[in-house]
Formats: structure tokens, sequence, C-alpha cells
């Protein structure tokens, strides 16, 4: 039984696809309280930082097991890898959570991350997940230059795209149709308002 913080986060909306309801909520992947939350992880953080924020929340609430694993090359945090834990402590509030690498920080791109978000939706899809939250984690790992990425319109194209394709998929009758009902963007609670505006400009 998990024992997590229930205290209801800051939420704002963005708008709804194929039946899935998008938003924002200032919580990190550890509080996230959905079916599968998703959060990213670089192969190491940028020279001079330290893990932090959302990502050292879950670490800490996994008992530090996740940056374990990273130091001992069982999940490499390799572009696109992807480490699934179905049976989390009670720490953490989501019922399973997903790890998807990010390769190197330096190389961080906007297709890097469009690709992120795609995986996160297809699994979650795959997972049977009613519910689902995201969090890029590239802030926590020392990556504060982002403005290029404009990641609010890239994450948005990444989900929107796998949530289609699964969805046509299903149309097709080569797929149950996606279960999935709503998808969260995680933020840190001083930027939630910004977050929120740049999310909903960025919906289609």
């Amino acid at each position: 039984m998990h024992t997590a913080d229930t205290s209801a986060p800051p939420r704002l909306p963005i708008g709804t696809a194929n039946q899935v309801v998008f938003d924002v909520v200032a919580w990190g992947p550890a509080r996230a309280d959905v079916d599968l939350s998703v959060a990213c992880m670089f192969e190491h953080e940028m020279p001079g930082t330290t893990m932090s924020g959302g990502l050292l929340g879950l670490d800490q609430a996994l008992g530090g097991q996740l940056s374990r694993l990273r130091t001992t090359g069982a999940f490499r945090a390799q572009e696109m890898e992807t480490l699934l834990i179905t049976l989390p402590p009670a720490a953490v509030a989501a019922r399973a959570v997903l790890v998807i690498g990010l390769g190197q920080p330096e190389q961080l791109n906007a297709d890097t991350l469009r690709r992120a978000t795609r995986v996160a939706m297809r699994e979650a899809i795959r997972h049977g997940a009613l519910s689902m939250a995201f969090a890029p984690s590239v802030l926590d790992a020392g990556h504060t230059d982002n403005a290029a990425l404009n990641m609010p319109a890239v994450m948005l194209d990444g989900m929107l795209s796998a949530l289609q394709a699964e969805t046509d998929l299903a149309a097709l009758g080569l797929a149950p149709p996606p279960s999935l009902r709503h998808c969260t963007f995680d933020v840190g609670a001083p930027r939630i308002a910004s977050a929120g505006a740049a999310f909903a400009a960025a919906f289609p």
C-alpha cells in the first residue's frame, strides 16, 4: 500500500486529444499519483552539477537504487534505453515507474526529447495505464540552457503524434483502443504558471 503525500498539488489544464486530457501538475515523478510515472535520465549530470529536483526525489524514494543501477552499468541511461519498475516502494505514489535514457546531456536536442515523449506515450499505452505523468528531468541534471529546445511544443508533438499513431492502429483493428485517459507533464511549483501557459499555447 502506497503512503506517499496525498495533498493535491497545483494543476493547470492544457487540452484534450483522442479522449486523453493533458495538463501540468506541480509534482515530481515520485509524487505523481498515476498508473505510470515517467522520468528521464542522462548518462551523467552536466559537469560540476549533481542530481537534483524531482529526479533526485525519485532516486531517494527508490532508496538510491536508480543512481546505483546507473553507476553499476545495469541501466546506462543511453538514448531511449528504458527501465520499468513495476513494484515501486511505498514512498512512490505511482503504481509503476518508467525511466527513459536521454544519453549524453551535452548532446541533448529537440529530436531526442521528442523521441523520449513518443516512447513514454507508447509504453504507457502498452502498459494499459489509464493515467501517466512525464518528467523530462532535464533541469535535474544541470542542463539549464534549454530555450532553443522549445520544450513544451516538442514534448506535446511527441506525445500527440504517438497517441495518434496508436489510435490509428486501433482503428485499423490491429490493436485494442488505448485505455489512457490522462497525461500530465511534471513541473516545479515555481514554474507552473509559466509552464502551463507555454503548454497551452503550444497545444494544437
